[in-house]
């Protein structure tokens, strides 16, 4: 949570360039929705970024990491799992249609008729 404050804190400088001050709006973003999320509730995804700040910022620096990695750390699985659907839902396009799950099934093996198998054969063997 540090490194997105101090991300945002060198984006508000006077002399900072646009893809220092695109970085701290991304941290603001990441800030606002980890602030926004509800107990139970999925994560809302940020706004994806402009194109030009997605072709300068492709590949992400040691830094943004940590600091996606910080501010998701406390989070728990379920809003963790919740939120990488919403942005995987989100890379689709818009008329993609959701696949039909199929319900897990297992079959259930009885362990009684096994293990007296496993003994007889024990049992005959010299």
């Amino acid at each position: 949570m540090d490194d997105l404050i101090e991300t945002i804190r060198v984006a508000c400088a006077s002399d900072a360039t646009d893809d220092i001050k695109e970085r701290g709006a991304q941290a603001c973003r990441t800030i606002l929705t980890a602030l926004d999320a509800k107990a139970g509730e999925p994560l809302a995804a940020p706004p994806p970024p402009t194109e030009a700040a997605a072709t300068a910022e492709s590949v992400p620096t040691g830094a943004q990491i940590a600091a996606l990695v910080g501010a998701l750390k406390g989070l728990p699985p379920e809003q963790l799992l919740d939120m990488a659907i919403a942005r995987l839902r989100a890379a689709l396009p818009k008329d993609t249609p959701a696949p039909a799950v199929a319900p897990l099934r297992f079959q259930i093996i009885p362990i009684a008729p096994i293990a007296a198998t496993v003994r007889s054969t024990e049992a005959s063997k010299p």
